[in-house]
């Protein structure tokens, strides 16, 4: 991103600007902040969304996974409690 006043080039954190001195704009700096993290912004960007999304199906898959190891151990215990 450049200073909106001289076109420089800005550092990746808020401040002033390194060419011409100016501060840089909040509104500026919170562009800035949240093309560089987009988890601090999570409700307006769509792809910490797409990340939380996943997040819950990976959850889901396991807690399947994990029923299905501790009914199939279920099963063992009750063959040998038969047998």
């Amino acid at each position: 991103m450049n200073c909106r006043y001289c076109g420089t080039g800005l550092p990746s954190k808020g401040g002033a600007c390194p060419g011409c001195g100016r501060m840089i704009p909040f509104d500026q700096q919170r562009q800035m902040r949240d093309l560089l993290d987009p988890r601090l912004n999570e409700y307006k960007n769509k792809d910490t969304a797409m990340y939380k999304k996943e997040t819950a199906y990976d959850d889901a898959k396991l807690g399947k996974i994990i029923l299905f190891f501790l009914g199939l151990l279920a099963i063992i215990i009750l063959l040998v409690i038969v047998m």
